[in-house]
């Protein structure tokens, strides 16, 4: 198994050479589980310059980790300011991209960011088959998906409900309120808590960013620069479609009522 883990890493490796700087990966590139398009699994760590592996002791996933990639991913092109003022609707060069920051046995991480070449003007689809470490393989817990909004819009009822996905032992998938591998193993913290789920967006302009996270209970925290810390936001839920407009266009209900 090491000798195979090698062999793939050095493929990796080999691929990534001959494409010159890669920014990101197109959905269509990716192993799939299953046969099913949204249980792709995604290549990591992301050797992004300003993207850093955390060594870090702490029971929660680092800022020194998130922030950096919340940054990174305005940074990829057509992430950010990529809206039409015409029609206030995004450009034909707009993109989300998508990725999965996990935890191995020595640090924390984050996945190669995932563009979706089929959907990429309205959504891009996390990683729910999991990360393929270069180091440990594909069962690392993914703590969350990040993802960002090229036309500075807020979080949607879809994105309220993008967490970790396991396969459960009758073999259904399902998305689970903590830190988890695939396979369903759940991550524990030092004190054998579980380490819950976290989703983050990065929005707003590329010299004004708005960051946002929130948990599976709908806790909204916005990141504030100046004071360097989340602040509570409001409590919000999903918004269930009646018609034909999709989850991913509707407003959550937010008590407060979300300031944007």
């Amino acid at each position: 198994m090491p000798g195979l883990r090698r062999t793939r890493t050095l493929l990796f490796l080999l691929a990534l050479g001959c494409a010159g700087r890669r920014h990101y990966f197109l959905r269509s590139e990716l192993p799939i589980l299953e046969g099913r398009f949204d249980l792709a699994v995604a290549p990591g760590p992301w050797p992004h310059e300003n993207v850093p592996t955390v060594i870090s002791g702490s029971d929660t996933i680092p800022d020194d980790l998130v922030l950096p990639t919340l940054r990174a991913l305005m940074a990829l092109p057509g992430a950010a300011d990529a809206c039409d003022p015409n029609t206030g609707g995004p450009r034909p060069d707009a993109a989300e991209y998508c990725v999965a920051l996990y935890k191995t046995p020595q640090d924390w991480r984050v996945s190669w960011p995932i563009r979706n070449l089929l959907k990429e003007r309205s959504s891009c689809q996390p990683p729910f088959g999991g990360v393929d470490d270069e180091s440990y393989g594909r069962g690392v817990p993914i703590i969350g998906f990040a993802h960002n909004h090229p036309c500075s819009t807020r979080m949607s009822s879809d994105d309220l409900g993008q967490f970790p996905a396991v396969k459960m032992a009758d073999g259904l998938w399902t998305m689970v309120s903590y830190a988890a591998s695939p396979d369903g193993q759940l991550a524990r913290d030092s004190s054998n808590r579980l380490i819950p789920a976290w989703a983050w967006l990065a929005t707003g302009h590329k010299d004004e960013p708005r960051f946002y996270k929130w948990n599976t209970a709908g806790e909204v925290f916005q990141w504030s620069e100046d004071k360097a810390r989340w602040e509570f936001q409001a409590n919000c839920r999903p918004q269930e479609s009646s018609g034909m407009r999709s989850p991913r266009m509707l407003l959550p209900r937010c008590s407060p009522e979300l300031k944007w």
